[in-house]
């Protein structure tokens, strides 16, 4: 269609001002759709909390404050950076405490586990403040002391 506007000198011919004013309104149309979409995607959107599972060893428990601070021995991904540090966990109303014993299994509360136990503590991190994780159980299972090793 434009090779049939050709002018004697072999040139095509081009509407310029149409294509100018096609291009300032789409970059206006753009300026005005992407301003708001701009101050949206500043804000960073909030980190998803992730199921957790740790095989630890209590250190103390804090009753008054329902928490639980132990020794992470081995954990899924969420728990590999923490892998031999000491980590609170937060221990709700909610949340299941168990003991297996030589007689079975049962329910406790957060006063009876006692440090040096081992304790698998699953859970959800909320990572929204990246620095300070807060790890929140809803199941410990107190699975009674470390042996000692002979």
């Amino acid at each position: 269609m434009l090779r049939k506007r050709v002018r004697a000198a072999g040139r095509i011919r081009r509407p310029a001002a149409s294509i100018t004013l096609l291009a300032a309104t789409v970059a206006l149309l753009a300026l005005t759709v992407a301003g708001p979409v701009v101050a949206r995607a500043a804000a960073p959107p909030a980190a998803k909390p992730r199921p957790f599972m740790a095989q630890t060893t209590v250190t103390s428990v804090d009753l008054s404050g329902k928490t639980l601070t132990a020794r992470v021995v081995k954990g899924n991904r969420p728990m590999k950076a923490s892998i031999g540090k000491d980590v609170t966990f937060a221990v709700g109303d909610s949340a299941v405490i168990v003991k297996i014993g030589e007689d079975g299994a049962a329910t406790i509360g957060l006063g009876g586990l006692v440090a040096g136990d081992r304790v698998l503590v699953t859970g959800r991190v909320d990572r929204t403040n990246p620095a300070a994780p807060l790890y929140k159980a809803w199941l410990i299972i107190d699975r009674g002391p470390v042996p000692l090793k002979t």
